[in-house]
This record gives C-alpha cells, structure tokens and sequence, in this order.
C-alpha cells in the first residue's frame, strides 16, 4: 500500500511559527515588564530626591531666617549695653564731680578728685560721640538683616521648585502635569507658613530682646544703703525699649537725711546720667522702670533731663535723616499661637519617565503570550494616562531641637523662627496630593481623600 504524504508537508513549520511567535511575545512581556520595573524605579528615585533636596531649601530658608532674627535681637541687645554704659559713665562722672566741689579745697584730695574728674569726662565725652554711631550701624546691619529675610521668603518655594525640577532632570526624568500643578501648591503651603511682622505687631521681637538683656542693661537698681540711723543712700537705674524705636537708659542716686515719723525729711541728689539711642525721634517717656522706680524724685528728674537733652555725635547729627533707622520687623510662622510641636510644611513632587524615553520592543508578528487557562497578555506595556511611569513623592519640613538636645528647663519648645531647628525629611505621600494626581490621568480617588487636608505623616 503506497502513501501520499505531500498532503501533510507544511504542517510542522505551520505549529513552529505558531510556537515562535508565542515565544517572542512570552520574550517581549518579559523584556518590557524589565523595562517598565526600571523605569518605575528611575521614576521613585527622581521623585524622591526632588521632594527631599525641595523641601532641604525650605528648611534651610527657615533656618536662615530664624539666624536673621537672632541676629538682630543680638545687636539690639548690644545697642541696650551702649546705652547702658553711656548712663552709667555719665552718672559715675557727675558723681565725681560732685564730690570734686567739696574736695577740691582739701590739699591731695583735691588734685585726685580733679584728675579723676577730668579723665571720667573725657571718657563719657567720647563715648557719647562714638557709640552713637556705632548704634547706627548695628541698625543698619538689621535693615540689611531684615531684607534678606524678604529676599529669601519671596523667593524660597521658588528655588525649591527649581532645584526639584533639575533634580528630576539629572534622575532622567521630568515634572508631570500634575508635578507642575503641585508646585503652586507647594508655593501657596510656602507663602501661608509665614509672615513678616511689622510696626505693633512686633510684639514678640520686643519680648526676646529684652529678656535676652544681660542683668547690667536690665537693672542697676542697688537697695539703700543705711550709712548710719540718720543718713542712707538710695540708687536707681534701668534700661528700657521706648516705642519698640528708643533705648533709654537712666541712672540716679540721692542721700537721705533727717528720719522723723519713719519718713526721710531731706533728700539731696548725689548724681545722675542718662543715655539715649532714639531712630527717627528721641523719646521723652520712661519705660518699665518708670513704674518700678521713682524717677519723679529730684535725682530720677535730672537724670531724665539729662537722657532727654542727649544728642547722637556729631556725625549722626549731620546725617539724622539718613540713618535713621528704627527697630526692624521679622518673620515668623503664621500663627504663633497655634501651640502645635508638629507643625509642618509639606512639599509634594509628581516626576514622569515619559514612555518615549523606555526602551520597550515591539512584535511585527503581533505574538501574544498566554496563560495557562488561555489569557493573553499584551506585551506592549498599558501606561497611566498613556504618558509613561508616573512616581509621586512627599517630604516634610518640620521643627525639631537636635537629638539628646533638649532645653535647659527641659520646657517643651514649639516652632518658631527664633531656633534654627527646622529639619526635613520624606514623609508618607498625602491623600490630597494621590487624589489630585490620580483624578488628573482621569482616575476616581477615593472618597474618603477628597475633603483630607493637605498635611505629611
């Protein structure tokens, strides 16, 4: 019996290319779903690094400005001191010349009291030209001081933005959509986070300035002194902060005499002095100490004469217009009162690797790999939005004293821009920002995301 098996040539080669084709579609998945894991790591690693180095500039810019502040408390508080050491020379010289008037008659004693004299003169005399000036300047150190502030609150959200997007671009990847649309976001977070406080509202500046007096620029009050049942010496001083613009500081002693019905009947001024460092205008008011002490007496009414009648040097005479300069303003966090020791400012980052940039293979022969109860698999990869691989990222800008560092009262300290404590770090992405990102490549977030407040955990 003879066969004919040309009827059967051809079917072999009929179930091999069937065999290959799936064998290249199998190769494909496999080789794009590489490629799109590599892409989505590239895409994680962008996004990362650009929240991160984003929010690292915030945080340095807070930093920044709570060292501006405490800058110009410092020289505030050095400005306190000159006043303070121009009343105290000038109530120390007008007390030697008081005791020169009687002296000076005296053989040795009154050639000593004179020379003592003349040299105290001299001293207060110079500084009273000098330090003026000097005060002036530290003003204008704090004018400087105070624009920067300005400088780096206008421009911080935008340098972040900045360096997030060319670290996106130096991780091959870019700002998506919805990225550029969370960076006005992250601006709008920046620009409420704080404020500059200006004219009455600066309350709190005035507050650390004087707590952060030494004890000399605070009080120079001394209790009397009994020099015997009849006689007691009574001195009084003090500096104060005038209209948040004039330091005035203020310095007297009187001698009491004749104790009759546990009054003293005469009261005789020893000496006085009185310093001022006024921009734009000289004060004629007392501070503080005006309720503490008694400087309606007749030494505490010479010495604000004198402090009144005090004038800055020459230079700044000729040039009181222009170097005028008051006591500046600052920038702290919005609400101050808001006792909040986790308050944050979040910084949101979406990067794309767009799907040109993923090198992906493609099947001429349209090859599918199946599963083993027959479900095909596409090896073209289904990209989000048909863009590409998408990675959204969050970091946190928070207020945190440096590790086994606390307070020496061990108080609980909130934030503010008066520590430069401000750290960041990544933080678990927001449900605002995964809702905004998914609802623009056309996917309904969740309901409970919708009404979530935009904050970092």
């Amino acid at each position: 019996m003879r066969f004919n098996h040309s009827r059967n040539r051809g079917q072999t080669l009929v179930l091999f290319l069937g065999f290959v084709a799936a064998m290249v579609g199998m190769m494909l998945v496999v080789f794009n779903s590489g490629q799109v894991t590599n892409a989505k790591m590239r895409a994680m690693n962008a996004a990362d690094a650009a929240a991160y180095s984003g929010a690292v500039w915030e945080a340095r810019s807070l930093n920044f400005q709570a060292y501006m502040n405490r800058a110009m408390v410092v020289n505030e508080v050095t400005i306190a001191q000159s006043v303070s050491l121009r009343s105290w020379i000038s109530y120390v010289a007008r007390f030697v010349a008081n005791v020169n008037m009687i002296t000076q008659f005296i053989p040795w004693v009154g050639t000593v009291t004179t020379e003592i004299k003349q040299v105290l003169n001299q001293v207060s005399t110079s500084m009273n030209n000098l330090l003026p000036m000097a005060d002036m300047a530290l003003r204008g150190v704090n004018l400087a001081a105070h624009s920067a502030q300005h400088g780096f609150y206008a421009s911080g959200s935008i340098i972040a933005q900045e360096l997030a997007t060319e670290v996106a671009k130096a991780n091959k990847a870019r700002m998506s959509p919805a990225g550029v649309e969370l960076m006005a976001s992250n601006t709008a977070n920046w620009i409420a986070f704080t404020r500059p406080y200006e004219g009455k509202d600066r309350a709190r500046i005035k507050a650390v300035t004087l707590d952060s007096r030494d004890g000399f620029s605070q009080n120079r009050d001394n209790t009397a002194l009994a020099l015997s049942p009849a006689f007691e010496v009574a001195k009084q001083g003090g500096t104060d902060l005038i209209d948040y613009d004039s330091w005035k500081a203020l310095d007297s002693s009187e001698l009491r005499t004749l104790k009759i019905a546990g009054k003293w009947t005469s009261k005789t001024p020893l000496a006085w002095g009185g310093a001022q460092s006024y921009a734009p205008t000289r004060k004629t008011g007392i501070g503080k100490h005006g309720e503490e002490n008694k400087w309606n007496r007749s030494d505490g009414q010479r010495a604000r004469t004198e402090a009144n009648a005090m004038t800055p040097s020459f230079f700044a005479r000729a040039n009181a217009k222009s170097i005028a300069i008051p006591f500046q303003g600052y920038y702290d966090i919005s609400n101050p009162k808001d006792k909040k020791a986790d308050l944050q400012l979040p910084f949101s980052v979406e990067v794309v690797v767009p799907k040109a940039d993923i090198p992906t293979g493609t099947s001429a022969l349209h090859g599918k790999a199946a599963l083993a109860d027959g479900t095909q698999i596409e090896h073209d990869p289904n990209y989000a939005g048909g863009g590409g691989v998408y990675a959204l990222a969050e970091a946190c800008v928070r207020f945190a004293r440096p590790y086994r560092e606390d307070r020496a009262d061990k108080a609980r300290e909130f934030p503010s821009l008066f520590n430069p404590y401000w750290t960041a770090s990544l933080a678990t992405e927001s449900p605002l920002a995964r809702a905004w990102v998914d609802g623009r490549k056309g996917l309904i977030p969740p309901i409970s995301t919708v009404f979530t407040k935009d904050t970092c955990s």
